[in-house]
């Protein structure tokens, strides 16, 4: 069933329970239950399906729908889903945009998209406002945010969105239909569009309960950012049982464990990043905490980067009747879920585990040659999720999905009992803190710093962010400039584009011109502290 029939299904079923809730860091404070009461929304599934309907019918009403696209381009917030199924019901291709983008990222994004409407928010309006006179193709802004605050270029959502039926839009979707496009990793500076289909979605919802087994009594916290389909996915396993989801707008320890404890949560999606903070806080005894603090959580997975043995260890000690598990995904393959380490076989921690239900996976060598049992290679992928390609690029398609099989551009290892293990990258990509970063991006922006004549962006392990940022310097002569300076400089670049280190030195490039990244990590990188499936 398309996701969006679910969404209707479970409005039927479960009229008046709650869907979706969403509450805020920075707002929770351990008051009572009141001050909670007061920072918290919710909609129940009746009102998600009327506000989807809302949103698809005004889109009609302004003659988007099938053939159209409309980006999202918003922080995580409780009207997200909704405008994401009501974009779906339109007939229109959703398309979600980083909210971090700049101007220029932005005009890339909608051309290449060819976007016809955005929805945004108040921390996008700025950069939105720039880039208007090079975006004339886009024909609606609709303005999620307070009225008197909404920019003169956009409808606010009382004016738009609320005023529209609603009714069943009564746009007939099919399995092959164009769902979504999803900007992915790319090595030249510029992500490649991933194309999704609604039967993308539904594998995807499928894979997902089918890995992670929820039920209808089930609360699910979200805390990714939605613009990614990993959060996202992983959430559409409660969808698919009608169970409740809790947002939570942006990550705090102490604010994670209240809403843990008020909203009886059972499933977390956590990445590594935050796990780190929440042990550092209870070795560090800041935080004093017992199972029965959280007695509804059953299950933590984990994703979106390696995950060191140890830490899911030093969890345990903490959680010890947790269920943890571990998966693997990428946007080209319909998002997480299709290797998964289950809760059972935590004897192979390190590994991302095996094939899911209707996936295959296999590790072949430069040539596309199968690999042997431990033998380092390319991971490749065959199931029901893998994308229906790259948009506007079927050479790059036919590259990905030759012979059948999503070439991951990962590097893996298969032991003997069938469990793979992530070892490093063919890609450039640095995913720091489950973020992907462009080297070439922040490449070209370092050298527009007056004192440099060349720059290096590569990643390095770290225990926390999985890989940091961090760029070699070559300075023009008779230039200098110091560290804190270039740090001050590279504070205009969005936080997870920022090196964390900076090396001076002259960038060594091979033959061809092409930076040597090999020879930089192997000057810089240290061996992984938790794992050795962990390379650079």
């Amino acid at each position: 069933m398309l996701v969006t029939e679910l969404l209707k299904q479970n409005a039927a079923r479960y009229p008046g329970q709650e869907a979706l809730a969403a509450v805020c860091s920075k707002d929770i404070v351990p008051l009572g239950e009141a001050s909670y009461t007061a920072c918290r929304r919710a909609y129940t599934w009746a009102e998600f399906d009327q506000t989807a309907n809302r949103i698809a019918n005004y889109y009609r009403s302004i003659g988007i729908g099938p053939g159209n696209k409309v980006a999202i381009m918003m922080m995580n917030c409780i009207e997200w889903l909704p405008v994401y199924f009501g974009i779906l019901r339109s007939g229109a291709a959703a398309v979600p945009l980083n909210f971090r983008y700049h101007a220029e990222d932005i005009i890339r994004s909608v051309r290449f998209a060819e976007i016809d409407a955005m929805v945004l928010d108040s921390y996008c309006r700025g950069e939105t406002e720039k880039c208007l006179p090079e975006i004339p193709e886009v024909r609606s802004f609709v303005y999620v945010g307070t009225d008197t605050d909404c920019p003169s270029f956009a409808k606010p959502w009382k004016d738009s969105f609320a005023l529209a039926d609603p009714g069943d839009p009564g746009v007939k979707l099919a399995g092959e239909d164009m769902a979504a496009i999803y900007f992915s990793s790319g090595t030249t500076g510029t992500p490649k569009a991933v194309v999704y289909t609604h039967e993308t979605l539904e594998r995807a919802c499928e894979l997902e309960h089918g890995n992670h087994k929820q039920v209808h009594e089930d609360n699910f916290i979200l805390i990714p950012p939605l613009y990614h389909v990993g959060g996202k996915l992983h959430w559409m396993g409660n969808l698919l049982v009608g169970a409740r989801c809790v947002l939570l707008l942006g990550f705090q320890v102490d604010a994670f464990f209240e809403v843990m404890r008020r909203e009886r949560v059972t499933i977390s999606f956590l990445l590594l990043p935050w796990v780190q903070d929440i042990l550092f806080q209870l070795d560090s005894g800041r935080l004093k905490l017992a199972p029965e603090d959280v007695p509804s959580w059953r299950m933590l997975h984990m994703g979106a980067q390696p995950i060191p043995p140890s830490v899911v260890q030093q969890m345990q000690r903490y959680f010890p009747e947790l269920a943890y598990e571990v998966s693997y995904g990428l946007t080209e393959s319909g998002g997480p879920g299709c290797l998964n380490l289950p809760a059972d076989r935590l004897d192979k921690l390190g590994s991302v585990g095996v094939p899911a239900k209707g996936w295959q996976a296999r590790i072949v060598d430069g040539h596309d040659a199968p690999a042997e049992a431990e033998q380092t290679g390319e991971l490749l992928l065959r199931g029901p999720g893998v994308m229906q390609g790259y948009y506007k690029a079927p050479e790059q398609t036919a590259a990905a999905l030759r012979g059948g099989w999503l070439h991951t551009g990962d590097l893996a290892k298969r032991d003997r009992d069938g469990f793979y293990y992530i070892v490093g990258r063919l890609k450039d990509v640095i995913i720091s803190g489950g973020e992907n970063v462009y080297p070439v991006q922040v490449e070209e922006f370092l050298r527009t710093h007056p004192a440099v004549q060349d720059a290096a962006v590569f990643g390095i392990c770290d225990c926390r962010l999985g890989e940091a940022v961090v760029a070699q310097i070559e300075l023009k002569d008779g230039q200098t400039c110091t560290e804190g300076e270039l740090m001050g400089f590279c504070q205009k670049l969005p936080r997870f584009q920022r090196p964390r280190k900076l090396f001076f030195g002259k960038v060594p490039r091979n033959p061809t011109g092409k930076i040597d990244k090999k020879a930089l990590r192997s000057q810089y990188s240290v061996k992984h502290p938790f794992t050795s499936h962990a390379h650079l």
